[in-house]
């Protein structure tokens, strides 16, 4: 793990992390590692796709949604493109891409980590690859990250890197501000639509989640920041912040992503039955344990 970023972190960064939920850190991560990402994401969705333990083409779970009566979130203007890109999601990519690896083990993100959290060793968790190609019409519906974890505890987060220059028409990220604080959690959903994975028979209940309200239809009721991102830029969000992004509508641009997802000092590990399949985890973790261990590697460590 190296601590060698582009340029320093601010306290008005951490400050904004902690108060909004998410904060664009612009111009913090070298070329070198840039490359690097463009490099893995073309290898694991293109090159050597078999190896990765869990694939998802959301393009195709929208088309079977929809075949089955669920609204999937859409608008005109993606259902006027063209030719149509697919929206694909890779988990776990760290565990069959070397280069992957070699980002989430090794870059300045742990580092990153740990100074937004004030924590003195950070955890390495797992990864959500993302791809969606030129005129994807699919959205990713608002949700939050924590349902789909099996952990417990406020210092968790996602560091969503584009090696990509990403606009608000190529499928931004947006994040509803401050809603890490409103002290629920919220049901995980399919991406494409906003029922609940337990609604679509994908997911067991939880009682102690609530669904999502529907933000796609009432933007007006929320402060939603946008964040546009260039090559070098890393976007940080807590796990229970409310995210999602629009569709690719350029059609002649990727947009490519890897969300990198680490812990602090506070976190547990915590069984989710509301949790997808996570077919590579190996361990012998209980409710209540530390994560320390192989599978959940430490990065950082100031102690």
């Amino acid at each position: 793990m190296t601590h060698r970023l582009a340029r320093e972190i601010t306290q008005a960064e951490i400050d904004e992390y902690r108060d909004l939920g998410v904060v664009k850190l612009e111009c913090v991560l070298s070329q070198d590692w840039i490359n690097l990402l463009a490099e893995a994401l073309e290898e694991v969705f293109y090159t050597n796709r078999e190896a990765v333990p869990v694939f998802y083409d959301s393009t195709e779970t929208a088309d079977k949604l929809a075949e089955a009566g669920i609204a999937v979130l859409g608008d005109h203007p993606a259902e006027a493109l063209g030719k149509r890109g697919r929206f694909l999601t890779i988990v776990g990519g760290w565990t069959a891409n070397d280069k992957v690896r070699r980002i989430a083990l090794e870059s300045p993100l742990g580092f990153i980590a740990h100074k937004l959290f004030g924590s003195n060793k950070v955890n390495y968790y797992d990864d959500q690859l993302l791809i969606k190609e030129p005129s994807t019409r699919e959205y990713t519906a608002f949700h939050t990250d924590e349902p789909y974890y099996h952990l417990r505890g406020e210092q968790v987060c996602g560091m969503w890197v584009s090696p990509d220059t990403v606009t608000e028409d190529s499928g931004a990220m947006q994040y509803v501000s401050g809603s890490h604080l409103w002290g629920k959690s919220f049901k995980p959903n399919a991406f494409v639509a906003q029922n609940p994975l337990d609604q679509l028979g994908l997911a067991e209940p939880d009682e102690q989640q609530a669904p999502l309200p529907d933000i796609e239809g009432n933007r007006g009721d929320y402060d939603i920041i946008t964040h546009p991102s260039n090559p070098g830029d890393v976007i940080v969000h807590h796990s229970n912040l409310i995210h999602g992004s629009g569709p690719n509508y350029v059609s002649d641009k990727t947009r490519r992503a890897a969300s990198f997802r680490y812990t602090g000092d506070d976190v547990t590990y915590w069984f989710q039955k509301s949790a997808p399949p996570q077919p590579h985890h190996r361990h012998q973790l209980k409710d209540g344990d530390p994560i320390d261990c192989a599978q959940f590697p430490i990065v950082w460590d100031s102690r």
